[in-house]
Order: structure tokens, then sequence, then C-alpha cells
């Protein structure tokens, strides 16, 4: 019970950071209630290649249809690599702007400064303390029960709260065949 109440308390400590994920998997970003997420470009990361004008009513109900069902097997997917802890498969599962991002050191350090982490006397020091301290206690057991196409290749995962909230569980990418956990834009 007290484990469940940390894990509770992490989760909502780090709202409105933005974290992200793999290979084949999401973003491992904590939860952040829709439509409040700043979509502002991260300092010192390169942007992003600009996309084609998009329009999500474009989007086919069968393209929907097809995307959750990827995105659902995803975070299954990456659920099981979370909760065995498996730092090297999940650094698979994250872009490239996601892994310079959470291995910066003032990211890290703002990171340590949240009331769980300062408690327990962690510091923050690389992105593996991140996924052992912050992505494993709190993102081992998400679902998926909507998803926002905000590109052509780009896509929120939403979970929605007890309070029926919707709120983004991942900001994911597709690369190639594959969804990966970015940064958000």
């Amino acid at each position: 019970m007290i484990r469940r109440g940390l894990i509770l308390i992490l989760s909502a400590a780090l709202l409105g950071m933005g974290l992200s994920s793999c290979a084949a998997g999401p973003s491992a970003e904590p939860m952040k209630t829709l439509p409040a997420q700043a979509e502002s470009p991260i300092e010192g990361i390169a942007p992003p290649p600009q996309e084609a004008e998009f329009d999500p009513s474009k989007v086919t109900p069968e393209e929907k249809a097809a995307t959750i069902t990827d995105i659902r097997a995803l975070i299954l997917s990456l659920n099981s690599i979370i909760q065995r802890k498996d730092y090297e498969a999940w650094l698979g599962c994250l872009t490239d702007e996601y892994r310079a991002y959470y291995s910066r050191p003032d990211v890290l350090a703002q990171m340590s400064e949240y009331p769980i982490l300062k408690r327990m006397g962690i510091r923050l020091s690389s992105i593996e303390d991140y996924f052992l301290y912050v992505v494993y206690p709190s993102r081992q057991n998400d679902r998926v029960d909507d998803i926002d196409f905000v590109g052509e290749k780009r896509v929120k995962a939403i979970t929605l709260s007890p309070k029926g909230e919707r709120q983004i569980l991942y900001n994911l990418e597709k690369h190639g065949d594959t969804w990966k956990i970015g940064i958000g834009r």
C-alpha cells in the first residue's frame, strides 16, 4: 500500500515534465491533462523536420483503429520491458531527441529537486537513473484509452483518469514501421 502511494505521489509530482520512449514503443512521459501541454521547442535539441500541413480530421476511422491497435500492443510491450527493469530494451524505444533531453545534466538536476526524489535521497545523474527512479516506479501498468493524431507520424496516447480526464500518456513518433517515445511538440 505504501509503495502504491509512493508511485502515485511520484506520478503526480512529475505531471508537467515531458518524458518519452520505444523502438516499437511509447513515451515514458508523465501524464498531462489536455490541452495544457506546451508545444514549444526544447532548448538545445534540434527541431524535427517540418511536416507537411496535417489535418487530423482527415484520418479515417480505419486508420485510427489500426493505429490504436498498434499503440496498445506497443504499450503492453513497453509495460513488460519496464516491469523487467530492462534498461537496454527501453532505450530502444526512445527517439534520439528523447534520449538527448533526458541525458542532459540540467534536466536531471531539475527532476532531482522533486520532493519525492529528495525525500528518498535520490539524485539523478544519468538517463539510466531516470529509468530506474522515475520511469520504473510509475510506468509499469499503463493503458491506452484513445489517441490523438498531431501529425502524420505523431500521436498522443491518451489515458482516462479515474475522474474521466483525458491525460497524455505518451508522445509517440513513427520511425519507419516502429513507434517510439518522443518528446512531443
